[in-house]
């Protein structure tokens, strides 16, 4: 009798489980037919460019060879959906002509974008039939997220450093779900800043007396800072919580020293402003305090600093803005015999301060009227009978806002429990601050979990509610809790309209949050909060100073932020002719057009400085502190560009030469690379790599142009290179060429790094389906930067799961 041979090919297989699926799903075998018709057209079309793979891949991908564990002798197109993992990194390898390595013999343009092309089909249709969305599990809220939803919540500003231990990092994010990790000293930390919160939001009527010290860089106060007084230099401006009216007192420190007498030569004169108006004027230096520290040492200094401690002020209750400046002598270069080799730096023989204190309250008034008073004291109780009334409204407004959703009863009986503990032992207001604290500690506070019903089976793909789209919208666009309007929206169920979806879409990327998306998104993407970490060597570059390291960060987050703002291309990050300067970056750029300490929308003259690849917090953070490096500069356009993270290194690979201290370069970079990519082990990535980094090698370590290595005998730069795929480059107006020649890869690679952040889960290759379609879906608007946010939000990976194989539910969220 003769086999059913129905299953006996791997197509048929898929088919054969697809059929059963959704036969039990009470769909028809026409259906089922219909969804797998895509798929087989896909692979039929897969079958005409399959020997590309066959006579480029297999000659190391074999049964002998065995290359990165992947044998494609025993696989053919129908093998390509069932292998999907494996496939697109086959995909990507490709794409960026990563494989078959520079070195091999390589298929021709149009035999490896007909590859490319059918392997794209027949990932995309196999997805089709079968969709992952994936799933995020338990999501703890990172720092960030705690701070900016805090502030939301409460009115009350923490400081990110000190509140909560730094989050772990992974894919390049420190919001990934798996390493959110919480311990019992991550949770003594969350009980201790709550208890912080609450003291601070509703505040006490006779605190205690504190001191706050807010520093001062000495070295960089010959500019003008925004918000000062026109005509002044230096100084600091602060904005500062009073916490009750009444008496303070404000000090000036590290005004004078008895070591050296520097800056003390000329008079200067000190200011105090308080919300801009003057309240305090001295001066210091000139003759007389010159000859005091001189001939009188320690008690001048004494007497001189004593000058600008403990001015009286009187202040109301709220957020004030303090500052400290002082009268410009003089906006000319500096007066020294030896000048400094970095320009705009101006006088360099001035009085400098190094921080202000603010002490108090010395008394109070007993009047409490900040902003987060007013934001957490929605009522205030008339009598004693009325107490208990307030206080559940007030935790119910602060409760809807920290979970995220409509409350219930259930919700405020632990925070009403603490409050009936506090008020036993002290007044109304220190029975909120208890139930506050049940709030910020509340695991439905910290958390986000979605949960799927109980009677969902593992496998399924299921929405994710109202609730749950919400809270996934406001963390990825503000990095923070949905505010009023969504939990409103939530409330009517009316969310996941699709109008309603895209009107508050655009609602909350005009809102000033979104800025958010720069601080946290572009600001990792790109790794800049590196940037703090490279300390470059002023013996080599001179030029440098600390004010540059905020300048870089301004440059981009600005950059940035009107590339997302105004809703343009995302190619516009590579290509941008504009910029934005102030005069000191301008300078460091080689540009004198530019004046004053206000950074400005700049159109470049220089297409060398276009787009993020000529901006100098880039070409830094892919540099060591005494010099450029082409392999990292090659790696970071390979991952983040691109799309193909390198290879790890092999094991006891001989490390890069470097030049010994002390001694003299015989060689340039270029040249120590030649002869480390002479190893076999290495020229595989170092081929593919190499050619991108020194493209940028005329960009120095701290981003200045050059037309010649001064480190290597002052002998001319030599940025020219050939890419993996043959396309020979000429420095970097070439380089940009390419990594825009082909549009969809850059947008690619942005929309995965983008879609990473925003579920907080490493994008898995069941999802690469879904990035390829929002890429092409946003082709039809210039790539604008919208289009990829919406396609992100629309998309199954944002607004589905899949059921996990344990479908547990979570208590208490």
């Amino acid at each position: 009798m003769k086999k059913n041979t129905l299953f006996q090919n791997p197509f048929n297989i898929v088919l054969g489980r697809l059929c059963i699926v959704l036969c039990m799903s009470g769909l028809s075998g026409i259906s089922v037919m219909a969804a797998s018709a895509d798929y087989q057209v896909a692979v039929n079309d897969l079958e005409e460019s399959w020997s590309t793979l066959e006579n480029y891949c297999t000659t190391c991908h074999n049964f002998e060879d065995y290359a990165g564990g992947v044998d494609f002798t025993l696989v053919g197109p129908q093998d390509v959906g069932v292998e999907a993992e494996i496939f697109e990194m086959v995909l990507r390898k490709i794409r960026n002509s990563v494989m078959p390595p520079p070195s091999q013999e390589q298929p021709s343009e149009k035999e490896r974008w007909e590859l490319i092309a059918d392997l794209e089909k027949a990932l995309d249709s196999h997805a089709a039939m079968e969709p992952d969305p994936g799933r995020i599990g338990l999501h703890r809220l990172n720092r960030t997220e705690y701070v900016n939803a805090i502030y939301d919540i409460t009115g009350v500003r923490l400081d990110t450093e000190l509140s909560l231990p730094k989050d772990d990092n992974s894919d390049g994010f420190d919001n990934i779900a798996t390493v959110l990790k919480i311990s019992p000293s991550f949770l003594d930390q969350y009980i201790a800043a709550a208890r912080v919160v609450s003291e601070q939001a509703v505040g006490s009527p006779f605190p205690r007396n504190e001191s706050t010290v807010y520093r001062m860089d000495p070295a960089n106060q010959a500019g003008h800072i925004d918000g000062l007084p026109m005509g002044t230099r230096g100084g600091v401006l602060v904005e500062h919580v009073f916490p009750v009216d009444g008496e303070y007192s404000l000090s000036v420190l590290g005004m004078a020293g008895a070591g050296y007498t520097l800056g003390m030569e000329y008079n200067h004169t000190v200011i105090v402003t308080v919300d801009g108006e003057k309240i305090f004027q001295r001066d210091i230096g000139g003759g007389e305090d010159l000859r005091m520290l001189d001939q009188i040492q320690a008690p001048a200094v004494a007497e001189i600093n004593g000058r600008f401690r403990d001015i009286p002020v009187s202040m109301t209750s709220g957020v004030h803005e303090i500052g400290v400046a002082f009268v410009a002598r003089s906006f000319a270069e500096s007066d020294e015999f030896l000048h400094d080799l970095g320009g705009n730096r101006g006088m360099g023989r001035i009085a400098r301060a190094r921080g202000l204190e603010i002490k108090g309250p010395i008394t109070s008034a007993g009047v409490i009227d900040t902003p987060s008073r007013r934001k957490v004291m929605i009522c205030e109780p008339d009598a004693a009978a009325s107490e208990l009334e307030c206080a559940r409204q007030i935790f119910a407004n602060l409760a809807k806002q920290a979970f995220r959703r409509p409350i219930s009863d259930e919700d405020l009986a632990a925070p009403l429990r603490f409050y009936a503990a506090g008020r036993e032992l002290g007044s109304f207001d220190e029975g909120i601050k208890n139930g506050m604290m049940a709030i910020l500690t509340s695991p439905k506070f910290l958390f986000r979990a979605e949960i799927p019903p109980q009677n969902a089976q593992p496998g399924d793909v299921i929405a994710i509610n109202d609730v749950e789209l919400a809270s996934r919208l406001a963390f990825f666009l503000w990095s923070s809790s949905p505010d009023q309007e969504l939990i409103d929206l939530v409330a009517r169920n009316d969310l996941s309209k699709p109008r309603v979806l895209s009107a508050q879409i655009e609602r909350m990327l005009e809102d000033p949050r979104a800025d958010s998306l720069v601080e946290n998104f572009v600001f990792q993407w790109l790794r800049l909060r590196d940037l703090e970490n490279i300390d470059p060597d002023p013996e080599i570059y001179p030029a440098y100073n600390a004010g540059l390291l905020e300048a870089f960060r301004e440059e981009i987050r600005l950059f940035a932020g009107s590339v997302f703002r105004d809703n343009n291309s995302i190619l516009d990050l590579i290509t941008a002719d504009y910029t934005y300067l102030n005069e000191d970056l301008a300078l460091h750029y080689g540009i004198s057009n530019v004046k004053g300490g206000q950074f400005r929308k700049v159109r470049l003259e220089d297409e060398e400085r276009y787009g993020l690849l000529g901006t100098g917090g880039v070409l830094m953070v892919t540099s060591y502190a005494n010099r450029t490096t082409p392999v990292i500069r090659g790696a970071y356009i390979m991952e983040n560009f691109q799309g193909v993270p390198p290879a790890t290194p092999p094991p006891n690979v001989e490390a890069f030469p470097e030049t010994p201290e002390g001694a003299t370069v015989s060689q340039t970079v270029r040249e120590r690379l030649e002869v480390h990519r002479d190893n076999p082990a290495c020229a595989g990535c170092h081929d593919v790599m190499d050619p991108l980094g020194l493209a940028l090698e005329n960009y120095n370590a701290i981003g200045q142009w050059r037309e010649r290595d001064s480190d290597a005998g002052n002998i001319p730069i030599d940025a020219s290179g050939q890419l993996a795929d043959g396309t020979p480059l000429n420095g970097v107006n070439d380089l940009r060429e390419a990594l825009v020649t082909r549009p969809e890869q850059f947008v690619q690679t942005f929309t995965e790094k983008l879609m990473t952040y925003s579920l907080g889960r490493s994008v898995e290759y069941h999802d690469m389906p879904a990035v390829r379609e929002i890429v092409r879906n946003a082709a039809r608007d210039d790539y604008s930067f919208t289009s990829i946010v919406m396609g992100i939000i629309n998309s199954d990976q944002f607004r589905k799961i899949t059921v996990p194989e344990e479908n547990m539910q979570v208590g208490g969220l």
